[in-house]
């Protein structure tokens, strides 16, 4: 479970985001980020065996600093109100690969909700993305096999989690391809607003097993495509 005090703290944050009232309360972080990290380690252990190529992920590996990146940000707040965690393909978080991301706490980065949880890829370097336009292409009835599954669908509905998305089809695929509107996205992410009653809940862990789950399918297909980056 996560600790009790987590959504309050991010709560409380969100109005307080300053290096005074987060010294004041640096005890009740500590906490929260110590509980995090446990289930981090218990999650890893449960999505290892559905997903190997995840290797051997320690949770400190995993978990985001809480400190912003404020450079170049007109919002100089200089705390995430939220807490986070990658579960990277191949253990390597420093590149753009697919995984699976849990964020606790407030709506920041445009997730919905307090739990917002998912896999596939976010931000694919040019080659990476161009890999993956070519084999949705290539093999588009095993790609939407996946996303149309029943279990897919369940949590993540048909439209992915994506910054950004392009107007016109990709140069070099027909425009007048069927599925031409499947290539036009520049991030393959999928993403779940967990319900908040089961957050801080003892079922937190095994729903998130469940929705990341679902995330196995994608995952595999882009670390096919990806073969040869990764």
């Amino acid at each position: 479970m996560l600790h009790p005090d987590t959504l309050q703290f991010f709560e409380d944050l969100a109005v307080n985001n300053n290096r005074e009232w987060f010294a004041a309360n640096k005890k009740r972080w500590d906490d929260i980020k110590a509980a995090f990290e446990e289930f981090t380690s218990q999650l890893i252990q449960r999505i290892v065996p559905l997903d190997p190529s995840l290797g051997d992920l320690k949770a400190k590996q995993c978990i985001y600093r809480i400190y912003r990146d404020v450079r170049f940000s007109t919002d100089k707040s200089p705390y995430k109100t939220h807490i986070a965690c990658f579960l990277p393909t191949g253990g390597n978080r420093r590149s753009a690969v697919p995984g699976y991301y849990i964020q606790i706490g407030q709506e920041d980065y445009g997730l919905h909700g307090c739990c917002a949880l998912g896999g596939g890829i976010f931000c694919p370097t040019p080659e990476a993305l161009a890999a993956i336009r070519q084999e949705i292409f290539y093999n588009i009835e095993e790609f939407k096999a996946i996303i149309n599954h029943p279990n897919h669908q369940r949590y993540f509905g048909s439209q992915f989690y994506s910054a950004n998305k392009l107007s016109r089809v990709p140069k070099g695929y027909p425009s007048d391809w069927p599925d031409a509107d499947l290539l036009k996205y520049k991030d393959y992410t999928t993403m779940y607003a967990m319900p908040e009653k089961y957050v801080l809940s003892d079922q937190l862990l095994d729903r998130t097993v469940e929705v990341f789950a679902a995330s196995v399918p994608l995952n595999k297909f882009i670390q096919k495509a990806m073969y040869e980056l990764l």
